[in-house]
């Protein structure tokens, strides 16, 4: 969610009176984080990145803390992943799921410069005024489920996922994205081959003269975050290995104007799945 300051004041703010490059140069360091322009890397190995990356986001994007990452994920992070493309596509027919709607058709390794697996929400629809979350949300056909309308991520981000668990693919995760979906990336456009996106729709309801910061318990529903444990195994594939997953907020912590997706995501219950559908492809 993006913060309620005017872009075009934070960009007077950030250039006049912090004296904050608007581009960052190569050799800079980003985020907390800490990513580094000239290696296109988080601080750290890949287990300590994923702890930074992975930390539990806070309501109002208002910091992140330490969460237990799951060992099944930490064995994985950064090494090669040795599934096999007819292995995977077996699963996805079993499922009766397209890899068109995973981010394009399979392959090993064709998406070799990404590391980077990045979990947003969309932080909408929106629901003014409203005092609880409508109990349907999670269900196929509900109105806020809808894979169309997303004309702005279209060129942003790689996929995007309902909590009904139906997916839509805007890129390949080999293409060259035409924007940035981070600050990181918008102050080093090079940084956008190594990054992967997905957008999760994730209705806000908006209190009263403020703006839709509160966020459903859990954030995703348990299609979707099914969906999205799929998609990183997929993309994780294209890549020729495991990536490290990071949520928005802790890429760009620091950087002003920043996010504060994704709210409440379930991380034990997202690599649980990832785990068992792992266990099933190799079956």
């Amino acid at each position: 969610m993006r913060m309620t300051i005017p872009r075009s004041i934070t960009i007077a703010i950030v250039a006049a009176t912090m004296c904050i490059p608007l581009s960052a140069p190569a050799g800079s360091i980003l985020g907390g984080c800490r990513f580094d322009t000239t290696t296109l890397r988080f601080a750290g190995t890949p287990e300590a990145q994923t702890v930074c990356l992975l930390r539990k986001v806070k309501p109002k994007g208002s910091g992140a803390v330490v969460q237990p990452i799951p060992p099944w994920l930490l064995a994985r992070v950064g090494k090669p992943i040795d599934l096999e493309v007819v292995q995977v596509q077996r699963y996805l027919d079993r499922n009766a799921i397209g890899s068109a709607d995973l981010g394009g058709p399979l392959a090993s390794g064709d998406a070799s410069t990404r590391r980077y697996f990045v979990i947003h929400d969309t932080s909408s629809p929106e629901l003014p005024n409203a005092s609880a979350f409508p109990v349907e949300i999670d269900l196929p056909g509900h109105w806020t489920n809808r894979l169309t309308g997303w004309d702005g991520l279209s060129n942003k981000v790689n996929l995007i996922i309902s909590r009904d668990g139906r997916s839509r693919t805007f890129l390949d995760w080999a293409a060259d994205r035409p924007r940035s979906a981070t600050k990181v990336e918008v102050q080093f456009n090079a940084a956008r081959r190594v990054f992967v996106h997905v957008e999760n729709i994730q209705v806000r309801m908006k209190p009263p003269g403020s703006w839709a910061w509160r966020a459903p318990d859990p954030g995703f529903g348990a299609a979707q975050t099914q969906r999205l444990a799929l998609a990183y195994i997929v993309a994780s594939l294209r890549a020729g290995r495991w990536l490290i997953p990071a949520y928005h907020f802790n890429i760009d912590e620091g950087i002003p104007d920043g996010h504060d997706d994704p709210q409440n995501v379930d991380l034990a219950d997202w690599v649980s799945r990832a785990e068992q559908i792992e266990r099933q492809i190799r079956e």
